[in-house]
């Protein structure tokens, strides 16, 4: 019984001078691959430069006029790194009249547009909330020449042709997901052509446009 007693008393002593277990170790799991995709809205306004109007087989019009006209855009794309976003977009130009100053030309024209961006988010002033950007983007721009009433000869009817723009603006942080973004873009919409047995084309279908949109992103960079 003794010896019982003393085996006891040697083992509590020896767990008495170990050392305390060590605190659990806590480790912070970073999502390496976050949730790149985003979706954005935009409306705007389009100031059209002097288009280069010429009817089939009667030859160009002098002093021709694009009314300016309002836009509008859906679009969705990635926020690959940081700094660098790929989008793709489409959009609508509202129609607008197409005129020239002796009253010979009077027709109106309207555009849908397909554009694939790049842009660059110049990081830097993240801090502010504000985040500056440049881009371009190429695509497809598709007109609808309607209400033709001049010249005689020129019906309305659809074309298509390549388009490109060149795009500065700045976004802000409304929250975490959503940013607000205010854009200057250039647009080079190519060539439209009507129908009829003298059909109009009308080229150098130029504009600069602004452009105020939200963004909002599923993941958080």
């Amino acid at each position: 019984m003794k010896f019982r007693v003393v085996l006891l008393a040697v083992n509590t002593v020896r767990a008495a001078d170990l050392p305390p277990p060590p605190p659990p170790q806590y480790v912070e799991v970073v999502d390496e691959d976050p949730n790149c995709f985003y979706l954005r809205a935009d409306v705007g306004a389009s100031f059209n430069q002097d288009p280069t109007v010429t009817q089939l087989g009667v030859g160009g019009f002098t002093n021709e006029k694009f009314k300016d006209r309002a836009l509008i855009e859906v679009g969705a794309g990635c926020q690959v790194t940081e700094n660098i976003r790929l989008e793709a977009n489409a959009g609508y130009r509202f129609r607008s009249s197409l005129t020239e100053a002796c009253g010979c030309l009077d027709a109106d024209l309207a555009t849908y547009t397909g554009f694939i961006n790049a842009f660059w988010d110049i990081t830097y002033f993240n801090g502010t909330g504000f985040t500056p950007y440049i881009g371009a983007g190429a695509g497809i721009a598709h007109h609808r020449f309607t209400h033709v009433n001049l010249p005689a000869g020129a019906s309305k009817g659809n074309s298509t042709d390549l388009a490109y723009n060149l795009t500065a603006g700045v976004s802000y942080d409304l929250t975490d997901n959503i940013k607000m973004d205010v854009a200057y873009r250039f647009v080079d919409l190519g060539v439209g052509v009507s129908e009829g047995t003298a059909h109009l084309r009308a080229a150098d279908l130029r504009a600069h446009e602004v452009k105020l949109g939200v963004r909002y992103h599923f993941g958080d960079w």
